[in-house]
């Protein structure tokens, strides 16, 4: 998997909660890395960061320091293409 397919995943993922009118998806690095058995923990960052828009946060870990520790929290109520990314 390479970082467009994670980015994929994720929002995917994001998709998903919208549709059940679900408001927030957090998402660790690592549980997204031990579903795909990847090595690449800066693929798997990176796919996650690119999902970010406005509103969205890091709940731990540091966008300049991939790490399994990553976790962020979409919120998946409003998934307009208006809503600016941050990464």
């Amino acid at each position: 998997m390479d970082k467009t397919d994670y980015r994929e995943a994720v929002y995917f993922r994001k998709r998903e909660y919208n549709r059940n009118g679900w408001n927030e998806l957090i998402i660790k690095a690592a549980d997204l890395i031990a579903l795909t058995k990847e090595k690449d923990v800066s693929a798997v960052c990176e796919g996650m960061l690119k999902n970010m828009l406005e509103g969205d946060r890091i709940v731990n870990g540091s966008p300049d320091k991939p790490s399994a520790d990553l976790e962020i929290a979409y919120y998946c109520d409003n998934l307009s293409e208006s809503r600016r990314r941050l990464y």
